[in-house]
């Protein structure tokens, strides 16, 4: 495997959760996401074609390539079980797991991760729903999509950005907590949570994916 700095790691793995997400990556999104300059992106995006890593469309969105796509999994799963040793074995909230992650994402030989994965049970997901390797699939509804009142099931938020942790915490919108949903007039969710209600914004909503 390619020996590469943590930047270029990190452009990897946000590469991949583009795709993800939208199918592909753009620059602009990339530069948006680190508030790099384009100077910056574009020197780290040539070093990453070079070594064969990624690859660039005609309509100029960026793919990753099989290689690519490889170093970019394990990332996204040194991540997420860092996390899940974070919270779950030393009691971090979610925030500050999710930072310390990204630094310990980078540093875990394959032989750590392997008992770190074993001592946690090997977990289906981190800690904000989203899946280990393939070991589940999750089939939801952005929670700005549900148009139809009753009750849900929170499985993921989609974006770990931290005011969205820091909001869906606040609110108790956490993976597996039942919620019911009253009304979405399209600008906001007036969602029941346990005995309280709540008014979130499309926004937020955008961001919480619920299973019926």
């Amino acid at each position: 495997m390619v020996e590469l700095s943590e930047p270029l790691e990190n452009y990897l793995k946000e590469i991949y959760e583009l795709e993800e997400l939208k199918g592909s990556a753009k620059v602009s999104e990339l530069i948006s996401i680190f508030n790099i300059s384009p100077g910056t992106i574009s020197k780290a995006l040539n070093k990453l074609e070079k070594l064969g890593l990624i690859e660039r469309t005609r309509d100029r969105r960026i793919k990753l390539t099989e290689e690519g796509k490889r170093i970019a999994e394990r990332l996204i799963k040194s991540h997420r079980l860092s996390e899940r040793l974070l919270t779950d074995i030393i009691g971090l909230d979610w925030i500050r797991a999710h930072e310390l992650a990204h630094r310990l994402e980078h540093i875990w030989p394959d032989d750590v991760m392997e008992k770190i994965d074993k001592i946690l049970g090997f977990p289906t997901t981190c800690p904000h729903g989203h899946p280990i390797e393939n070991r589940i699939k999750i089939n939801g509804k952005k929670l700005s999509e549900i148009n139809q009142s009753g009750r849900y099931k929170v499985a993921m938020i989609i974006r770990e950005e931290q005011w969205i942790l820091r909001e869906v915490s606040q609110l108790g919108l956490k993976p597996g907590v039942i919620i019911e949903v009253i009304e979405n007039n399209g600008k906001s969710i007036k969602i029941k949570i346990g005995e309280k209600t709540e008014e979130i914004s499309k926004i937020l909503g955008d961001q919480v994916l619920v299973v019926g």
